[in-house]
């Protein structure tokens, strides 16, 4: 076997999964440990970012605003789709396996007998690197929950939390109230706070009020507000945010209120900002033309294409919505997995008035769920007749050439999914 200190980054990736015996251990002691041993240069900023639906949006909504106005950004994301270093860009730019390997080897050397997991790896990784790039501000999405993830050993200048909602049910809790809790973890006492949930949970409204947080609240302090078809403006709605400002009437366009909703919050964080890491009116014009791979990705053509990792209820129900706005004259076919932990029944229940024919396809790993157990969840719609586990790229292949100018082809229900077919569409790509 290869010293560490040469290994490539696949074979960091094994090893980093292997250090502790679970997958999923939520705690801030390992990690902090190994932070103290690092002893990382901080930024003038740090945001974190928590939230069942949104974290990723907001996070490279904030970093292209900020990159446009000149500053160094790092941003900490995940999961990845395509490449493990997206996880970790500086200035926009995925981290190269040479950086990620280097961070690892790193780690793996001050951390003596303390068992990280792949995420407190991962995240301690995206510190490192960060702390070598002398940055002006460092924009963290949580993992999850907040309270006990890897990404709250920093304390954060700014903490937003995007939307509440059921998901990783096993260790956050089985009601909004309780995941609240969990994801108001990152708030600290006094400390700047937007929330851009349009209706947030009452333990998460009554946590921001025992820490006296600086809080910019949607629809109290502000609002996104549809004043035509897929246009919308941001308006102040309260005392918080009164007096001049360069995001007051910022107006884009968007068919998805949930895209809208993200901007709402990233203009909010804008503005709590505003005094340390000030931004003009024209670098938030890159808003307007702000996308972000599969995140309700749509692709034309005769067969249209979304590709969207929504992997919960709320992101089902977002993904539905649009989906019955957009008018086609043929055939929907879903190309669909999810991990056995997700609520697929709830899943198919949102989705299954815009699909005509559903593609399952198996994913590996521990949490992955088997294509015979899918076909249990898909009862009662129409299932393509297979007889084995297709993988990603075969159900979308079938998919595909199952389809007709005219059809539409949607791939959605996992990170992984999305990601896995992605991928292999740039392998097609020449050059």
């Amino acid at each position: 076997m290869r010293a560490l200190a040469d290994r490539a980054l696949g074979e960091w990736l094994a090893h980093i999964e292997s250090v502790h015996s679970r997958m999923i251990d939520l705690s801030l002691d390992r990690p902090r440990r190994v932070l103290h041993c690092l002893r990382p240069i901080t930024p003038s900023v740090i945001v974190s970012v928590a939230g069942t639906n949104g974290k990723g949006s907001t996070v490279s909504m904030l970093d292209a605003v900020y990159r446009a106005a000149g500053y160094r950004v790092g941003t900490y994301t995940s999961p990845h789709l395509t490449h493990f270093g997206e996880r970790i860009r500086v200035d926009g730019v995925s981290s190269s396996d040479e950086v990620l390997c280097q961070a690892f080897h790193k780690i793996d050397q001050v951390r003596g007998a303390v068992p990280l997991t792949y995420f407190e790896f991962s995240t301690l990784a995206a510190i490192e690197i960060f702390s070598n790039a002398a940055l002006d501000i460092w924009i963290m999405e949580v993992g999850m929950g907040g309270r006990l993830d890897a990404v709250n050993v920093l304390e954060p200048d700014l903490a937003i939390i995007t939307s509440v909602d059921l998901d990783h049910q096993a260790w956050l809790g089985d009601t909004r109230d309780a995941i609240a809790r969990e994801k108001a973890g990152i708030l600290r006492f006094k400390g700047k706070a937007v929330v851009s949930d349009p209706a947030p949970p009452a333990a998460l409204l009554s946590r921001l009020d025992e820490l006296q947080c600086d809080l910019c609240l949607m629809n109290r302090d502000f609002r996104m507000e549809n004043i035509a078809t897929g246009h919308w403006v941001f308006l102040p709605a309260g005392a918080t945010m009164a007096g001049p400002s360069i995001i007051e009437g910022f107006e884009v366009k968007t068919s998805s209120p949930v895209w809208a909703q993200n901007i709402a919050g990233s203009l909010a964080a804008l503005w709590m900002l505003g005094d340390v890491i000030p931004v003009e009116p024209a670098h938030l014009e890159t808003l307007q033309t702000f996308s972000l791979p599969g995140r309700q990705q749509r692709s034309e053509g005769s067969i249209v294409i979304w590709f969207d990792v929504a992997h919960n209820l709320q992101a089902a129900t977002a993904l539905a919505m649009e989906l019955r706005a957009e008018s086609i004259i043929g055939k929907t076919r879903a190309v669909f997995a999810m991990l056995q932990d997700k609520d697929i029944t709830g899943t198919v229940a949102v989705m299954k008035d815009c699909i005509d024919t559903w593609y399952p396809a198996a994913l590996e790993g521990p949490r992955a769920l088997t294509v015979s157990d899918f076909r249990s969840a898909l009862s009662g719609v129409c299932v393509t007749d297979q007889e084995y586990s297709a993988s990603p790229r075969e159900a979308y292949q079938m998919a595909i050439e199952a389809s007709q100018p005219g059809d539409r082809v949607v791939v959605f229900g996992s990170f992984y999914l999305v990601g896995d077919i992605l991928v292999s569409q740039l392998e097609r790509t020449p050059g």
